[in-house]
């Protein structure tokens, strides 16, 4: 039984092959070949004659496009193509060599403008030198390198160089994280402020409670908290500070009146408005001509202008 099965199935396979198959007769050679009843046309494997095929008879084609067979031989197979000799190669090694001069001197001048690729690194542009060019320097219009800023360590104090567009850095003597963030306060703060960046609190601006670390602070507003920086400590405002304030220099302008509760420790101090309180600088002190400062007062130095006033006691050069 299974023998009389695998005949049955074998005879509905070729019976459903057959209905898919056709058999074309081409029309100028009259070879016969088989095609799939789906075509629509196809090439005489005997002639290369391209033959349309309609409701399963060919019929000529009036424009037919290009043969694909034919560079076949007659046998179907492709011609053998003729092996490259020597004096083929040493032609094409002539031509090469063969060029016109005037090319040779483009290629050569580029290769000498055309920096190498890709480790070349481009050359910095001079610094500006001239009123013009320092002005379109300073206006924005010439690029030129910031040089690199000193950072003091709150750890252990010690300076260091770090670049100027640099948000962070470590110190290399202790290794400890150093923030380069500036603040510009513009409402109420009282949050803490540790970074050796800038620090602008603005007129309308007032921070309390807290202790500035800073490199430079400008004061505008209302400002009573503490202040260590290690840059310049600039009072642009009135007020009271009742924190302990150290910088390494301290400027109270024209116009400006502050109180300080604690002695100041500063390196420099310079004066043109009113201020109270105890002043210690390492080094000198100075008294624009509208200053008026009520305290002591310890310096190195001092230098006082036509006009300014100070009640206190002094003590200089000790």
């Amino acid at each position: 039984m299974a023998f009389f099965s695998k005949k049955k199935d074998d005879s509905s396979k070729e019976s459903n092959t057959n209905k898919n198959i056709i058999r074309l007769t081409c029309p100028d050679c009259a070879f016969e070949q088989n095609e799939s009843r789906m075509a629509v046309s196809t090439y005489c494997r005997g002639c290369g004659t391209h033959y349309k095929i309609v409701e399963g008879k060919a019929l000529p084609n009036k424009v037919a496009p290009s043969n694909p067979f034919a560079n076949l031989k007659s046998d179907g197979q492709a011609p053998k193509l003729r092996p490259r000799s020597d004096e083929d190669q040493e032609q094409k090694e002539e031509v090469k060599d063969k060029k016109e001069p005037h090319q040779n001197d483009e290629s050569d001048k580029a290769a000498k403008t055309s920096p190498p690729f890709p480790f070349a690194k481009p050359k910095p542009k001079p610094a500006p030198t001239g009123l013009l060019q320092k002005a379109a320097a300073s206006a924005g219009f010439i690029h030129t390198k910031e040089k690199p800023r000193d950072v003091s360590c709150f750890e252990c104090a010690k300076v260091h160089q770090a670049p100027a567009e640099a948000s962070s850095t470590l110190c290399p003597a202790c290794g400890a994280y150093i923030a380069l963030k500036d603040y510009e306060i513009h409402s109420n703060w009282n949050r803490r402020i540790q970074t050796r960046g800038n620090v602008v609190i603005h007129k309308k601006a007032a921070v309390t409670g807290i202790t500035i670390h800073c490199h430079h602070l400008t004061t505008h507003g209302d400002f009573t908290g503490g202040v260590d920086c290690s840059g310049d400590f600039t009072i642009r405002s009135h007020g009271k500070i009742m924190g302990r304030v150290r910088c390494k220099r301290l400027i109270i302008e024209k116009r400006a009146e502050v109180e300080f509760a604690n002695p100041v420790h500063c390196e420099d101090a310079i004066i043109d408005g009113i201020a109270t309180g105890h002043f210690e600088c390492s080094g000198k002190l100075v008294l624009k001509k509208k200053a008026t400062l009520t305290g002591d007062i310890k310096v190195a130095t001092m230098s006082v202008e036509e006009g300014a006033r100070h009640n206190g006691r002094m003590s200089i050069g000790q």
